[in-house]
């Protein structure tokens, strides 16, 4: 463990999942809406988490997706990209309370 500290493992990964958590409501919604702004904020706020944690996949999909946002893509396609961020995260998730135990 980190510096041989349980509570900071337990506090950096208690933070992280709720980071991803709510990364997960936030990038469905304002993608779904359409809200750019909104939605750009969300990947900000998540993609220095997922770049130290090494979940390249979430950056990738969440830049995959301002793409479809700016090319006014069908919503069928924002759906899959919400339902495959929404699976990442839950792994991420559940990766991140495993560490705890």
């Amino acid at each position: 463990m980190l510096y041989d500290d349980a509570g900071f493992i337990k506090e950096f990964t208690d933070a992280a999942s709720d980071s991803f958590s709510q990364f997960a409501e936030r990038y469905e919604k304002y993608l779904l809406e359409r809200n750019e702004t909104e939605f750009r904020k969300a990947g900000h706020k998540i993609k220095p988490v997922a770049l130290m944690i090494g979940v390249n996949e979430v950056v990738e999909e969440y830049e995959h997706a301002k793409k479809l946002l700016h090319n006014n893509e069908p919503d069928r396609k924002l759906r899959k990209s919400a339902e495959k961020i929404r699976n990442i995260t839950e792994h991420v998730i559940s990766e991140l309370q495993d560490l705890q135990e």
